[in-house]
């Protein structure tokens, strides 16, 4: 009797265990957790022009921006309302925008937990606990250095994809100019018909660049040489990306170590360099020489650590400013 007693009193316990954990696993709210929303200072150069300008969004990408959509939209807002009112936007501007900006949607409506993580280690294991099942399915499939990182994009990997065309697309459109938004690593990303897709595949840091109406400009743009520890949980690809068509020329996107490695393409007259620069692991210290007009977007306080050490918190750079870089483009003869 006293053992029967015993076990029913343990079972009680376990129950009342798992429908804590359960209800802590379905709260998604969010606490009070602060972003920088301050103006950046302006570095311009040229003169300005009828051909068009390249700008460079360089700011501290922090947990706070990845609460919510409206979070992450008010934080490039913020800039190019700034931009703007400096008469740095038109309709041939095209704006870059930071290496891994849309890696960070994973936490879009997670947990306090993940958002608030130090590295992305805690972050990662706040996700496994708070999706469960999701995470187990997708963690026994993968093959990876790290399976856990793997796994949480790979089952966040949908909603990443809508977020990402939903939020950078919104803004070209409502700004009116071409944006290159960074990059995001996502599960066989293709573009479909106008729509950012992902599958059941490896993943791969793809960027996307969206026109002056919010609708993709195709191809997708794949990453070649991936850094030390972005090989632990994606692929790279070994096709080139060709150019893009923009307003002011056709725009060649190289992500962070292709900017070192790669030639730029033959028919390229622009170049946009989201991640450049970031990198202390890429084959060489300097991009190839080119004349081509340029745009080089550092990523700075990337929240946790998606390009370097899972274990340590992401380098803060708070001693290299953040700012708005302008490049008019000089006039055609």
């Amino acid at each position: 009797m006293r053992t029967y007693s015993k076990l029913l009193g343990l079972t009680v316990l376990a129950l009342a265990a798992l429908l804590i954990y359960l209800d802590w696993a379905g709260d998604r709210r969010s606490g009070p957790l602060l972003s920088d929303l301050r103006t950046l200072p302006i570095n311009s150069q040229g003169q300005p022009g009828t051909t068009g300008n390249l700008l460079g969004v360089e700011t501290r990408l922090m947990p706070a921006d990845y609460q919510s959509r409206e979070r992450l939209q008010l934080k490039f807002t913020t800039y190019l309302d700034q931009a703007r009112a400096a008469g740095l936007l038109n309709s041939r501007t095209i704006v870059v925008l930071p290496e891994h900006v849309g890696t960070g949607l994973f936490a879009l409506g997670e947990k306090p937990e993940v958002q608030q993580a130090r590295t992305l280690r805690d972050a990662m294991q706040w996700m496994a606990l708070s999706n469960p099942w999701d995470y187990m399915r997708a963690l026994l499939s993968n093959e990876g250095g790290d399976r856990r990182t793997e796994a949480v994009l790979k089952i966040k990997g949908r909603q990443m994809a809508e977020e990402y065309q939903h939020i950078f697309g919104g803004l070209a459109r409502d700004y009116r100019v071409t944006l290159v938004a960074g990059s995001i690593v996502l599960p066989e990303p293709r573009l479909e018909d106008g729509r950012l897709q992902t599958g059941e595949g490896p993943l791969r840091q793809v960027s996307l660049s969206f026109a002056a109406d919010g609708e993709p400009i195709g191809p997708l743009q794949t990453k070649m040489a991936l850094s030390r520890y972005e090989r632990r949980y994606s692929k790279a690809t070994d096709t080139p990306s060709p150019t893009l068509p923009t307003p002011a020329g056709r725009l060649a996107v190289l992500i962070g170590c292709d900017a070192y490695t790669r030639q730029p393409p033959a028919d390229a007259e622009l170049l946009a360099l989201p991640g450049a620069r970031a990198h202390t692991d890429c084959a060489t210290s300097d991009p190839p020489e080119t004349t081509l007009p340029r745009m080089e977007v550092r990523t700075f306080g990337l929240p946790w650590s998606l390009v370097g050490s899972p274990h340590r918190p992401a380098r803060q750079h708070r001693s290299e400013p953040v700012q708005l870089t302008n490049l008019w483009l000089p006039e055609q003869p």
